[in-house]
């Protein structure tokens, strides 16, 4: 039986979240602890102290709407919420071609995407998430850089006005610029066709994605739809990959998703670097049989 995810997708996502004090258990005194709680349905999306500040969703989508606005920059928008609400991702693919980087050694071309993030259990900071797209399947891509803080302290009384500092979007659209530099490390690192499988059976060992979700990226591997994946490599193997956990899998379950990828990302960058990382990354377990989906 399938997994649901208790998310949606460009809806149901302006609703306020209130701070509701809780007393002490058996004094019934100040505790220091709060309940965020939905204000349209009363659900406890977590728990926090009072030097914790909330940011409701509203304002930081209308202060990043105006960010990119400011700057005459031209985005598609799609805004997820997950965990009841407890988290939200505003998604902001930037248009354009100045917004665009290429991997010359697969003749691939990604566009930048910015994802404004928040959350109401603490599992987020209120930051930009670097992202990339590439164009020819809208594959979701994520990178190794570090997300860049919109808030410049994040306290019990948060300004509306510093909910985007001046230079956030600025320093994230820096970054993006040398985001693209893993994946040129990947289209670098070759493997061969069987490599590609070893290596989704030891992720699969190693409980990194499952094996339903391994059977569905190696038929993408063994029959790519691309001509941009019919290279033998780490990078098209990543796009086997991201394109099962985009198009298949993301729209119901988008915590998964981006763990998975994020994951899958880490091992091969580090694969990328090192010999021997790579290497064992490819080699078969022992007892182990790699399992070839037609």
């Amino acid at each position: 039986m399938p997994i649901a995810a208790n998310q949606t997708v460009n809806q149901g996502f302006d609703y306020h979240v209130n701070q509701v004090e809780v007393p002490h258990p058996i004094t019934g005194d100040k505790s220091g602890y709060f309940m965020n709680v939905r204000e349209d349905n009363d659900e406890i999306l977590g728990w926090t102290t009072d030097r914790y500040g909330l940011v409701q969703n509203s304002d930081l989508l209308d202060r990043a709407d105006q960010a990119f606005d400011d700057r005459g920059i031209t985005v598609d928008r799609k805004v997820i919420i997950t965990e009841d609400g407890a988290k939200m991702r505003a998604q902001y693919d930037l248009q354009g071609d100045a917004f665009q980087a290429e991997v010359p050694q697969v003749g691939d071309v990604m566009a930048y995407r910015l994802t404004a993030q928040n959350s109401f259990d603490r599992s987020l900071r209120v930051s930009f998430a670097l992202g990339l797209v590439r164009l020819v399947c809208t594959n979701g891509m994520t990178t190794m850089e570090k997300e860049v803080e919109m808030v410049k302290k994040h306290s019990t009384q948060v300004s509306i006005g510093d909910i985007i500092s001046d230079d956030a979007l600025d320093r994230a659209l820096a970054k993006l610029a040398t985001s693209v530099n893993v994946y040129s490390r990947l289209a670098d690192t070759s493997i061969e066709q069987e490599q590609g499988l070893n290596i989704l059976q030891n992720l699969t060992s190693a409980k990194v994605i499952s094996e339903k979700v391994r059977e569905s990226i190696a038929q993408i591997w063994n029959a790519p739809a691309f001509d941009e994946d019919k290279g033998r490599n780490l990078y098209n193997l990543n796009n086997a990959v991201t394109q099962h956990m985009t198009h298949d899998v993301a729209d119901e379950r988008f915590e998964y998703a981006n763990r998975v990828t994020s994951n899958v990302l880490k091992r091969f960058d580090l694969a990328s670097r090192n010999p021997q990382r790579l290497k064992k990354l490819w080699t078969p377990q022992e007892n182990s049989e790699v399992v070839v989906t037609e």
